[in-house]
């Protein structure tokens, strides 16, 4: 018997939920055939068996949470099934993590695994929802409708609970995406003395080119140079460009694997620009539209999720003029950009900057953004 261990997927990744088994109790199964499908704080993934043979037991049932390292499942047979590379029944390091789970259809109904186990925690049956995603495909957006609409109906029959001081409420658990978007965000920031830094930016200069290049046939959004010039700024503070390995040890990185948040129906998504440093802006922002593309659709693989170095985060397209993000851990700073405003002096915005005070001293925050404002401020500099 060989006992199969949730891998280690990387990026600081200590736990994952289990979503579904593929397989159950006695059934057999074959190398490469996926066994489970794990969501994590980054995507949901499909393991594949690493082994031919029987299954003899479950570790976890569905929507349990399971380690990095404990046992998901036993597989009956002889070590000679057990891939090249390992030492023992018990050992699958060098087992690869597979690609993210693809959108699944049950009786036509087309949902990915996130909004699948939602949907199991209301007790929604996705059948009577009415999916506004490409192909019909159901978001979070048409859950949360399904239960305002639900709501509604069940207020008709049933007298509203009120509060004693005359106002509704509602208790909310958290499940699911935000349920690990939450215990990140906490572990950030009890583990991080975080620190913020602003500059106010000129941002008349960079509007113009963007209007030069679009009459070239070339649309190219803000972000892309925001992420270029943040690059162009790691060079020169390369303590910025690091990751915690926590017990007061960093490691300072060689390469420019920029994080960009991005806002999906099932909650904040960060994906990577690999290789910043050896893209131009047109490039960047090619794949920064296709990568939030399959972000919003459920579709992201594994290796486009990970290993980020530094992040940036444009909420200015959305609204809010200032805010102070909180670190991707385990990063050590993160670049957040805002709304331009038309002033009489130019069209403006604000940048700051969040940083891990334990390595990242204020002076060294503050040059770092002053950097960032300068290429900014003249935006052909990003782009040679």
């Amino acid at each position: 018997m060989a006992t199969f261990k949730l891998p280690d997927i990387g990026e600081g990744i200590q736990e994952g939920e289990i979503v579904k088994w593929n397989v159950k109790e006695g059934e057999s199964v074959r190398k490469d055939d996926i066994i489970v499908e794990v969501m994590t704080d980054k995507v949901t993934v499909q393991i594949p068996s690493p082994f031919n043979g029987p299954v003899t037991k479950l570790y976890y049932k569905e929507g349990e949470i399971a380690k990095v390292g404990s046992p998901l499942i036993d597989i009956g047979g002889s070590e000679a099934g057990i891939p090249e590379g390992t030492k023992g029944p018990e050992r699958n390091e060098s087992i690869p993590v597979p690609p993210p789970a693809e959108i699944i259809t049950n009786e036509g109904v087309l949902a990915p695994p996130g909004i699948r186990r939602i949907a199991r925690e209301k007790g929604i049956d996705l059948s009577t929802v009415r999916g506004t995603g490409p192909g019909g495909r159901i978001t979070k957006e048409d859950l949360d409708q399904y239960d305002i609409r639900k709501e509604k109906i069940e207020m008709t029959a049933q007298e509203e609970t009120v509060v004693p001081a005359g106002k509704k409420s509602e208790i909310m658990e958290m499940k699911g995406l935000r349920r690990i978007i939450s215990e990140k965000m906490t572990k950030s920031k009890h583990s991080i003395p975080h620190y913020s830094v602003a500059e106010e930016v000129d941002v008349s200069e960079l509007v113009k080119l963007r209007g030069t290049l679009k009459e070239s046939g070339i649309t190219v959004s803000f972000t892309p140079f925001f992420v270029k010039a943040a690059v162009l700024a790691l060079k020169e503070y390369p303590y910025l460009n690091a990751r915690s390995l926590e017990n007061g040890r960093y490691e300072l990185l060689k390469y420019y694997n920029i994080g960009v948040a991005v806002d999906t129906p099932e909650g904040l998504t960060v994906v990577v620009v690999k290789d910043a440093d050896n893209k131009s802006v047109s490039e960047i922002g090619k794949e920064i539209e296709v990568l939030a593309s399959k972000a919003r659709e459920g579709k992201l693989k594994l290796e486009e999720v990970r290993d980020s170095t530094f992040t940036v985060t444009n909420v200015g397209s959305i609204g809010g003029i200032f805010s102070t993000p909180i670190i991707n851990y385990p990063e050590v700073a993160i670049l957040g950009v805002h709304r331009v405003r038309e002033l009489p002096n130019g069209k403006l915005m604000y940048i700051t900057l969040s940083a891990d005070h334990r390595l990242v001293d204020g002076a060294m925050a503050a040059r770092f953004i002053v950097k960032v404002k300068k290429y900014l401020e003249v935006p052909v500099t990003v782009m040679v």
